[in-house]
């Protein structure tokens, strides 16, 4: 089947929609809810599930997998990007850009994919500001917009900043620190281990057993290899697609 049918052939529901936009939303007010009532050990985990829901809202946007019209499907790219202090302008440059010359000298993003695990752990954090870099060398179309994106994010930060002086509030610090733990860390749950890991391997296996759990996150593992072959079909269906379209040749993104 030709990937863009099958696109067509998978969609979000109307309600599967509004949970898939809903999610990281909610999980932000639950993570200020907590923040304020002071139970940390709470809180904390829900930041880390916030970033993980707008990465995935995020790489959604940047397929226009989610059913929106062109212009709000920008918005919530926009949007889903600042709640992980990203441009998603520059995302989307960089990874679609991937997808277009997989594991290429010219794919800036996956190149953790072709590091060593060693390399991964020491270059990695600085991975994310060379794909800043990257996104404007491929695209300075879109230049304005990415900087006004990265001005925004520069912006969320200084508040961040003020409430923690001025209000003696380390809610959006605390946040700021987990979202920056998740960016250095991207070249591994995001690059290397998706690509180093066949859909055959146990890990893979079981991941795909437990989609159905929270799709979204177990998803972008378990079927790494089937998003490759059918880019726009959202994450939260990659499970469907793995059941009922023609497998994707094993190597097609390795």
């Amino acid at each position: 089947m030709n990937p863009n049918t099958a696109a067509a052939y998978l969609q979000l529901t109307p309600r599967q929609r509004v949970v898939e936009l809903a999610r990281p939303w909610v999980l932000v007010a639950l993570y200020i809810g907590t923040a304020v009532a002071g139970a940390w050990w709470l809180a904390v985990p829900l930041a880390v599930a916030v970033c993980l829901a707008a990465f995935v809202q995020m790489h959604d946007a940047m397929h226009n997998a989610l059913g929106l019209s062109k212009k709000n499907n920008e918005r919530v790219l926009t949007l889903s990007a600042l709640l992980i202090l990203k441009s998603g302008q520059a995302m989307q440059v960089t990874h679609l850009r991937h997808h277009g010359r997989c594991l290429t000298d010219d794919d800036p993003e996956g190149a953790p994919a072709t590091w060593s695990f060693a390399r991964v752990l020491w270059q990695g954090p600085y991975h994310i500001l060379m794909l800043r870099r990257e996104s404007l060398r491929i695209a300075p179309k879109t230049r304005n917009r990415q900087l006004l994106e990265t001005a925004a994010t520069v912006f969320i930060l200084a508040v961040f900043v003020g409430l923690y002086y001025y209000l003696d509030s380390a809610i959006g610090l605390v946040y700021w620190a987990v979202a920056f733990l998740m960016s250095a860390t991207m070249p591994i749950w995001a690059s290397y281990v998706p690509h180093h890991v066949a859909s055959r391997n146990p890990a893979a296996r079981v991941a795909a057993a437990m989609a159905q759990i929270w799709t979204p996150v177990v998803s972008s593992f378990a079927f790494h290899h089937v998003h490759h072959h059918y880019p726009r079909v959202p994450t939260a269906l990659l499970h469907r697609a793995a059941a009922e379209l023609p497998p994707p040749p094993e190597e097609h993104h390795h």
